[in-house]
């Protein structure tokens, strides 16, 4: 692991852009297919791109790992990275804006400082700590102001986003603990298997909808959702843990919401609230202060 330079804050800020951008594309993408499609659909995507660029044209990926005796590593990195966050988003953005949900995900160096002190090298420090504990003060100022006071979200829809927030931790987790494969070996064949995993609830889905009602946006936004915000977004994802560790790449999540907030207003006009800028606030004092852990580190 090496100290985060410039080249690694850029792959942060452009990561945090794409995936910011997911949040409005899930709420565009459930106007015409339902979650489980929505879920399937992506990892479908996102695996197709991966196996094109690097089984076929890089040669960087062995197809035949996908049923070796290590299967299952793959097979549970693409249930608790991929299916289970994505299909919990997609849960809990259906009673929310899509910009609250990307705030919502700013708890996830939370968890990181947690899981990474116990799992990994990358131990907490008072600075560290603090930093995330401001980033976690700031959900906590949203889940009071969209669940108690504006009564716009209920509390269900919130834990399904902060769930989907810790797997992708534990997941990150996962991926840190299994560096002897190459980042892009385990983002492809994760892939595949969470795309295998969703193949039944999604075709049973796909069997029933009627397909004069879908909308040509929606078939657009969950391609988007698979190259970029899945394929593309994964792979940027697993290098900077593998180059920088688990809690420098969890502060995506403090980034996140400021281009998923942007993203939700220039799109679909949704509303943002003092609350939120409240919120904001907090995350990017957090940020700071987590970056103070990192020099005293």
């Amino acid at each position: 692991m090496k100290k985060p330079n410039k080249y690694s804050f850029f792959l942060l800020i452009i990561l945090s852009a794409i995936w910011g951008s997911a949040f409005f594309n899930y709420k565009v993408t459930l106007e015409s297919y339902d979650i489980f499609t929505l879920s399937g659909g992506r990892l479908f995507f996102a695996a197709i791109f991966l196996i094109v660029i690097y089984s076929f044209l890089l040669k960087k990926v062995d197809l035949r790992l996908l049923f070796s005796n290590k299967f299952y590593l793959f097979f549970l990195i693409g249930l608790i990275n991929y299916v289970l966050p994505f299909s919990l988003i997609a849960f809990g953005i259906q009673g929310m804006s899509s910009g609250l949900a990307a705030l919502l995900m700013s708890a996830g160096p939370f968890y990181a400082i947690i899981f990474g002190h116990i799992f990994t090298k990358d131990k907490f420090n008072k600075y560290k700590l603090f930093g995330s504990i401001i980033g976690f003060l700031s959900i906590v100022v949203l889940v009071y102001d969209q669940v108690y006071l504006s009564k716009l979200t209920n509390i269900k829809s919130v834990l399904f986003v902060m769930s989907a927030s810790l797997s992708y931790i534990i997941g990150g987790v996962l991926i840190e603990k299994n560096k002897k494969y190459n980042n892009e070996t385990i983002a492809s064949l994760s892939m595949i298997w969470g795309a295998i995993i969703l193949f039944p609830l999604s075709f049973f889905e796909l069997y029933k909808l009627d397909f004069s009602s879908v909308k040509f946006e929606s078939t657009l936004s969950i391609i988007y959702l698979g190259i970029f915000s899945t394929a593309i977004a994964f792979m940027m994802r697993a290098k900077l843990i593998f180059d920088n560790g688990l809690v420098f790449m969890s502060q995506v999540s403090f980034l996140i919401p400021i281009f998923g907030l942007y993203f939700s207003w220039l799109f679909l006009n949704e509303n943002f609230t003092f609350n939120m800028f409240y919120s904001l606030v907090l995350i990017i004092l957090g940020l700071f202060i987590l970056q103070k852990g990192y020099r005293k580190s």
